[in-house]
Formats: structure tokens, sequence, C-alpha cells
């Protein structure tokens, strides 16, 4: 069987991309798009790279496989549902709409389409999040009932260019109340959970850092699941501190999880089953034998280096064994959406001074 033919829209992030691309051995990268001259001529300087391109209609036309959107947010849904129409799998950077009216249009695409659509949703590939995720799986914590995810990443030299004009992130993400840039946090504790969000509540204290933006210095989102379960997300994305832009937490009647707060601390873990006492800490490394596998243990050489430290490659290398082996990719139409609609959703309650909001439960639309 031939390689995976690649294409990549957005040379930005798309390098990064490119890289991990490089790395597996079933996979080529063909083409390149992006509407930024310069920007696609510094990309071809740097990578080789068969089809160049300005259009997304063209880089389509180019004969690949699979087509990763690494484009800005507000062009995610809309090239995604042409490269569906055209049965061309997809790979999009997150999050996977702008609009309830998107998710539909975006969900109805994938439906119709032979190809299969997957969310980037790399922060489900930490490998201490999946070393949690088995964990749930083993009865090991019990059974869980909160957890927490935040991402706090100041990155306000990203909401101007050069010249001073406002970028997609400050248009996008900040123009706005709500949990905007929500599913970094959410999807691995909706991902140890195995049910979707049902209701949101989302308040904030205003804007303080940067009075001008709309979107609030903090964002609190609270999501109850269908069971009635508790996920606390924090999302603030101009406040002056150091980054943390991976901090979980899972509790449950039989043990807890906690990731660092500050660089250099590890991730701790404390289970009735296994602890010496009930205030004896455990590191997650600890147990890492039983709830993961050896290539997780001990990194390949091609995920060294690797960004988000080292999820992007094994999930760009699960998304070509995916379908190349015509199984189904690990975060479909359906998770993609369950991961989004929560933050789009967040708006409406955020402006109605929390209130809580009902999410729409996907799979039945």
């Amino acid at each position: 069987m031939r390689k995976l033919r690649i294409g990549i829209a957005g040379t930005s992030r798309g390098s990064h991309f490119y890289e991990d691309f490089s790395k597996v051995k079933n996979a080529e990268v063909l083409a390149v798009m992006d509407p930024d001259e310069k920007s696609l001529e510094s990309f071809c300087q740097k990578y080789p790279i068969n089809h160049a391109v300005t259009d997304y209609n063209d880089l389509l036309d180019t004969g690949i496989d699979a087509v990763v959107i690494a484009s800005p947010i507000q062009f995610h849904a809309q090239q995604a549902i042409l490269a569906l129409q055209r049965d061309i799998h997809v790979l999009s950077e997150v999050t996977a709409a702008s609009s309830i009216d998107e998710c539909h249009s975006l969900l109805n695409a994938a439906k119709m389409s032979k190809a299969q659509y997957m969310l980037a949703e790399n922060y489900c590939y930490i490998r201490e999040n999946i070393a949690i995720q088995n964990m749930v799986k083993a009865g090991v914590f019990g059974q869980i009932y909160f957890a927490e995810g935040e991402y706090l990443h100041n990155v306000t030299y990203l909401h101007y260019d050069d010249e001073g004009k406002p970028t997609w992130r400050r248009k996008e993400t900040m123009s706005k109340r709500g949990c905007t840039y929500g599913t970094h946090s959410l999807g691995p504790p909706l991902t140890w959970f195995g049910e979707r969000v049902k209701y949101v509540n989302c308040i904030g204290p205003g804007a303080h850092t940067m009075p001008e933006y709309e979107n609030d210095d903090t964002t609190i989102m609270l999501c109850r699941t269908e069971s009635g379960l508790l996920i606390n997300i924090r999302l603030d994305m101009v406040s002056n501190r150091p980054h943390n832009m991976g901090y979980y937490s899972l509790q449950g009647t039989k043990g807890c999880y906690e990731a660092p707060r500050i660089p250099g601390e590890e991730h701790k873990i404390w289970l009735k089953d296994y602890a010496e006492s009930s205030e004896s800490w455990m590191n997650l490394k600890d147990v890492y034998d039983e709830f993961l596998p050896r290539e997780l243990i001990n990194f390949p050489q091609e995920a060294e280096g690797s960004h988000h430290w080292g999820a992007d490659y094994f999930m760009v290398k699960d998304f070509v064994d995916c379908i190349r082996e015509n199984q189904p990719v690990k975060i479909d139409i359906y998770k993609a959406l369950e991961f989004t609609l929560p933050g789009l959703l967040s708006e409406d309650s955020i402006v109605a001074g929390g209130k809580p909001v009902e999410v729409p439960d996907v799979r039945t639309w």
C-alpha cells in the first residue's frame, strides 16, 4: 500500500505538522497552502514540497488523501466541509467550529462523506493523560466524579501583527466573552469520563489586564455531564504570569490525580489501594509500567522534540494508522463537536450572568 498523501493548510502551525508527518513512514506531505505568499515561500525554502498553492481549492486538487487544517479558527469548519465533500480525510486543528450552525453543517458533511474527520486535540495524546485514562478504565480511582483542566497562556503578543493590525486570535478568541479556546482543557477529562457535557455555567471577573478586550482575563466554565459529574475549566490567555498550559486534576472515590502547577514539579497520584497512608502521594511515573504501552514510557526517537510533550507525533501517527487500516479515528466528528459545543454555549451563559445553558446532544441531530 502506498503512503498516505498529506496536504497542509496553513504554514505557521503547519510546519510542526510537516515535521511530525515526515517522521511517520507511511505518510508523505505532498502539498501546502497559505494565502500569504511570503509565508508560503518561507515554508518552501525550509521544507521540500511538491505543490505550494495560495488557494484552498487548489490544495484539494493536488491528489492528496488527507488534509491537515492548520488555518485560523474561522476557517476550520468551512475548509473541513469542502474536503469531506470530496471524500478527503480531515485532521483539523481545534476548535472544530465557530458557531452552532457550523457544527450542524460540519456534522452533515461528515455523515455524507466516505472520508473520516478527526479533531487534532493533541492534549488527549499527552502521555500523562493517557496514563490517567487507562487507570480510570482499570478502576483504580474508583467512581470518578470531578475533574479540572486549565489553560493559562499569555499570548497577547500574538494578537496584533507587525503593522499593528488585529490578528485572527484577537478577532476570534478575544472579541467575545466565554470559554473561546477550551478544548485543550476539556478534551482529556471528557475522555476520562466517557460522556458528554449536558450543561455549562460560565463566569468571569471582567477585563483588567487588557481593559480594551471583550474577553475576561480569566474565564471559568463549569460543565455538568449527563450523569451529573462535574468538570471545572479555566481559560486565561492574557494574565501576566508564567504559562501553565497543561494542568489537570481528577477525583474519584478511591483516589485522585494532580498535575504540576509549577515547572519542575511531578505528576502526583494518591490511590487507596496503592498508597502507604492517607497522606502519601505517589509519583505517576511509578505506575507507568502497569498502565502505559512501552513506546509511551520510553519515547521513540521520532517523538523526542515533538511539540506538546511528544503528543503531536503520537497523534499524527495514530491518524495515519487509522486511515490506512480503515479503522475509526480516535477523536471523530461526534467527539470533536462534544469537545467544541460547551465552549460555544458558554458564550450564552456568561452574558446571562452565569446561568446554566443546555448543550445539545449531537448524536441525536
